[in-house]
């Protein structure tokens, strides 16, 4: 019976596949324009903001540097989160630098043998989270000409993730092995997280990219419209966009206060896209069921969280102002983007020559 079950839905993923490339044939134009659309947000919004971090984080891990900066933490990470002590860094870095940070992090680590696939696993569930740059520009200034409101989500979001680090170190003890080898410092420690960062980083623009093509085939046949007026929900095509790709956020054309819970959760979850972003990155180096399971749970709770917190952060009048005007943040990082691109192939192709020689 699961043979068969699974030799169906082969034929069902098949049959989407054809469906899906005849669309890109018929309504090219309209496919075009996403993609375009899709390549200009990652040039100007994902590589600016992610690549840095994202280069950051390996070079902490390469040098080991994650130990020396998790140790003012020690008190917090033994009593409030039940954690390593060295593993605070981790988690703390990955709830501020954007959501694939966390599992480049935990993949750096699963490498050089310092933790094992359970506790990557385990870890991989809190260390998920937009990031304050984020919220503040795309929820905060671009929905609601206010920033307060964007680190109200922030802080909604990564209390849950403490929340759930504090509950779930305990069902489930984290473990740091003595085995990883001491490294010296060399160019290596700067060079390779970079060349890494910059090879994950286009993996995660590309499913940006294809995602934007498929949001483009569901508009077509107006599916995520049909879906949210069955649910009753008006407007719900909108929400369901950004439960697919987090970056339609910033495409909301009325976002009134009392949607500021709901969005809380979305970007706690991020979207199908970036959850497929964790598995491109995690490569099979670890389980991600847990991951699944706890991403609805810490949704949940940052729509709770975001509740009370907008009543502690915000006074009245921003809440009554706020959604009433939209100030749009436009960027171009264009050129920028390009040239880290170019700089990235450069360092590459410069080092397999040395190598070779």
């Amino acid at each position: 019976m699961k043979s068969y079950i699974k030799e169906l839905m082969y034929y069902i993923f098949a049959g989407l596949m054809l469906w899906y490339c005849i669309i890109i044939i018929s309504d090219g134009v309209r496919i075009k324009e996403a993609m375009i659309s899709a390549v200009k947000n990652c040039m100007n919004v994902i590589i600016p903001s992610l690549f840095a971090f994202m280069a950051a984080s390996g070079i902490i891990v390469s040098s080991g540097a994650y130990i020396v900066l998790s140790k003012p933490f020690a008190l917090i990470s033994k009593y409030v989160l039940s954690m390593p002590a060295e593993l605070f860094s981790v988690f703390f870095i990955s709830n501020i630098a954007g959501y694939p940070v966390g599992a480049k992090l935990l993949c750096d680590l699963c490498d050089k043998g310092r933790i094992d696939k359970k506790t990557a696993g385990t870890m991989q569930c809190f260390c998920y989270a937009s990031g304050p740059a984020f919220v503040s520009s795309v929820v905060g200034l671009a929905l609601y000409g206010s920033v307060k409101i964007g680190m109200v989500v922030f802080l909604s979001c990564a209390l849950s993730n403490t929340i759930l680090a504090a509950v779930m170190c305990r069902l489930f003890p984290l473990k740091v092995n003595g085995t990883g080898k001491k490294r010296s410092f060399s160019p290596d420690v700067l060079t390779d997280p970079v060349l890494s960062a910059g090879k994950s980083l286009f993996g995660i623009c590309a499913l940006i990219v294809f995602f934007s093509s498929v949001t483009a085939v569901l508009d077509h046949y107006r599916v995520l419209e049909n879906v949210s007026s069955q649910l009753g929900i008006q407007g719900g095509d909108a929400i369901l966009r950004c439960l697919l790709e987090i970056s339609n956020l910033s495409r909301l054309s009325k976002a009134p206060y009392a949607l500021l819970p709901v969005l809380s959760g979305i970007c706690s979850f991020g979207g199908v896209c970036v959850i497929l972003q964790v598995f491109s990155l995690t490569k099979d180096r670890f389980s991600l069921k847990l991951f699944l399971l706890t991403r609805p749970i810490a949704a949940a709770l940052s729509v709770v969280n975001s509740l009370w917190i907008s009543r502690l952060m915000l006074p009245d009048e921003v809440a009554a102002s706020a959604g009433q005007q939209q100030i749009f943040v436009k960027v171009n990082n264009f050129v920028p983007s390009v040239c880290l691109i170019l700089m990235i192939f450069l360092l590459k192709i410069k080092k397999r020559v040395a190598f070779s020689e």
